[in-house]
């Protein structure tokens, strides 16, 4: 899928900032955005509209599942970016990923495996396709 690079947030738009000399433990739930420059252990997850960044000075060890990720830093742990994830060219994730959009730089290492998430009406139209496909086959066989 190719799609234009999106614009990078800027400081005004944060609404969180954990700091580069910040390390933090425990469960991070939010709206809006939060950027993470400091080392962050544990889960995080956000709601519908959610950003998070981390920048390349952030390390994170622990589960995220954010609409949007802006990773620039080290992540150890898996990754559901449910709307997209653009991923720098210090960005490093040790962990599987899911996602619907990625945008990689070059440089950027995932060391894991990656899922695209597939939008449910096109899941369904695909099996609806593959059904008939199948139905069209055998009775071609049966003719034969």
């Amino acid at each position: 899928m190719i799609r234009k690079k999106s614009k990078p947030i800027d400081a005004a738009q944060i609404d969180t900032l954990i700091g580069a000399h910040a390390k933090f433990n425990g469960e991070l739930k939010f709206e809006g955005s939060v950027r993470i420059d400091g080392a962050f252990e544990g889960n995080i997850t956000s709601s519908q509209e959610g950003t998070l960044v981390i920048s390349d000075t952030a390390s994170v060890k622990g589960e995220i599942n954010v609409p949007n990720l802006l990773l620039y830093g080290t992540v150890r742990g898996n990754i559901r970016a449910s709307k997209s994830i653009q991923i720098g060219p210090k960005g490093r994730l040790n962990g599987d990923l899911e996602y619907t959009v990625l945008g990689l730089s070059e440089g950027a290492s995932i060391n894991g495996r990656c899922n695209r998430i597939e939008d449910k009406e096109r899941v369904k139209q695909a099996s609806k396709s593959e059904a008939r496909a199948s139905e069209a086959e055998k009775s071609a066989q049966q003719s034969a």
